[in-house]
């Protein structure tokens, strides 16, 4: 599944980054790596979503996020809290 899919206070674990690599090194910057964990805040109908990563926010636009692969977790599982208490 990719990351535009997305609905608010999911919590997903990156699995694959498919942009030019320009784009995927300033991915990797913002702290968006594979198995990183990512939960989105807000997905806007505009196409903007909100997303905490390692404890900071990112705002990421639906085309990147459609470029985005990633695996759902369950939220409930105790070794993940620690993301969802951040937000």
């Amino acid at each position: 599944m990719t990351l535009d899919r997305a609905k608010n206070r999911d919590i997903f674990i990156i699995k694959k980054i498919k942009q030019e690599p320009k784009m995927k090194k300033r991915l990797q910057d913002l702290g968006l790596t594979k198995g990183a964990k990512v939960k989105v805040l807000s997905n806007d109908t505009s196409g903007s979503f909100i997303l905490n990563v390692r404890g900071s926010r990112v705002v990421l636009g639906k085309v990147i996020t459609e470029s985005i692969f990633v695996e759902t977790i369950d939220n409930t599982d105790n070794n993940y809290k620690d993301i969802s208490s951040a937000c």
